[in-house]
């Protein structure tokens, strides 16, 4: 089974009834000042009662270009499962990172501007940036570029561009994924897991039960 992750969690109703249809991971938008985001004290009273309840579900942080202390604050009191960086991190960044976060597994998101590109060279692009990221992030977030949004386009990514694509780091697809086209992208680009949002919502920051049921139950 594909590894799952729904993201853009920001009420206990969606977290209990998300969690409980067996997805791997949730996510929490703890950066941008966007519909999805929360407050970290918000995100922390979801998990201890998702945790207090005896749901087992792993948690994910997602930042965009924030204080690498401030990421680490946040990731020690919620006692997250991965952070996830949306924004315009480097390297270095993401090296000083993981040595302050220890064991944290770190999600590193790539947003594809194919321009009209030919596949190698989106290829050739996405792993130049692999290369450098390969010794410090976990896994590659891959997903559709739109100018100053960082994450929650909507914008499915070109899958044929992707097909077949093996990388040095575990793959994770995003970009405007929903029940009726999941299926088709995970067969075209075979990534190790699926980040969905905005393609499971009734509106921006509720999710949709129903949708996502369907969602897991495609990729069972």
């Amino acid at each position: 089974m594909v590894w799952i992750k729904i993201c853009g969690i920001t009420n206990l109703e969606d977290a209990t009834g998300i969690s409980r249809l067996g997805v791997n991971a949730i996510g929490f938008v703890l950066s941008t000042n966007g519909p999805r985001r929360v407050k970290t004290e918000t995100a922390e009273e979801i998990i201890a009662v998702l945790r207090g309840s005896g749901i087992k579900v792993s948690t994910a942080g997602v930042f965009v270009n924030e204080k690498i202390e401030r990421v680490i604050q946040c990731s020690d009191l919620l006692g997250l499962d991965y952070i996830q960086l949306s924004g315009d991190e480097e390297e270095d960044y993401i090296e000083n990172l993981k040595e302050g976060s220890g064991k944290i597994k770190i999600i590193k998101a790539i947003r594809i501007k194919d321009n009209n590109k030919d596949q190698k060279d989106v290829i050739d692009e996405i792993n130049d940036k692999i290369d450098k990221l390969k010794n410090y992030a976990d896994f590659i977030l891959l997903d559709s570029y739109r100018k100053d949004i960082y994450g929650g386009t909507g914008v499915p990514l070109d899958w044929e561009m992707l097909k077949n694509y093996r990388s040095k780091i575990p793959v994770i697809l995003s970009g405007g994924l929903d029940p009726e086209n999941v299926k088709r992208a995970v067969d075209t680009v075979e990534p190790f897991g699926v980040d969905a949002s905005s393609g499971l919502e009734i509106y921006p920051g509720k999710k949709d039960l129903d949708k996502v049921a369907g969602f897991v139950d495609i990729l069972g």
